[in-house]
């Protein structure tokens, strides 16, 4: 697995800037038709306006938010996979979550597509489950009103 140094200086651009919170930066080094898909939000950012409206909302949630690439995991022509581990402290509403001011560190995967020299965008995966966990959030399953009968 090959990855060209532009590209890979492209991703750490990136990650600077997100760990800083540089959101100048940040979409400067993105396609103006970026995105960022998040597997547990119901519809991805599309474009730099809600590109940076997820990562402001992200900040406010973890004001100390920080990411680092643990490691690489798979690249081709268009695509890097990595596994990263961000952490924070959950000090603004994240998620509909409320604050709790607890530290919680994440681990994820993200597909980082690229087009051209730039950044197109970002598909990332976490557990939500594991954020919850971490914060002391209780998660209520919904009762569906009917009882189960035994069968002895």
């Amino acid at each position: 697995m090959r990855i060209p140094k532009k590209r890979l200086a492209v991703l750490r651009e990136h990650i600077n800037a997100e760990s800083s919170h540089d959101m100048q930066n940040l979409l400067l080094g993105m396609t103006p038709d970026c995105f960022n898909d998040v597997a547990c939000v119901p519809k991805p950012f599309v474009g730099p306006k809600k590109v940076a409206e997820r990562y402001r909302k992200h900040w406010a949630g973890f004001p100390d938010f920080k990411v680092r690439v643990k490691r690489i995991l798979a690249a081709d022509d268009k695509c890097i996979v990595t596994e990263n581990e961000w952490s924070g402290t959950h000090r603004g509403t994240f998620l509909g979550l409320r604050p709790t001011g607890k530290r919680v560190r994440v681990r994820a995967l993200v597909v980082w597509h690229f087009k051209g020299g730039k950044l197109w965008g970002e598909t990332v995966f976490f557990d939500l489950g594991s954020i919850q966990k971490q914060i002391g959030a209780r998660v209520l399953v919904p009762s569906t009103g009917r009882t189960r009968s035994r069968r002895t």
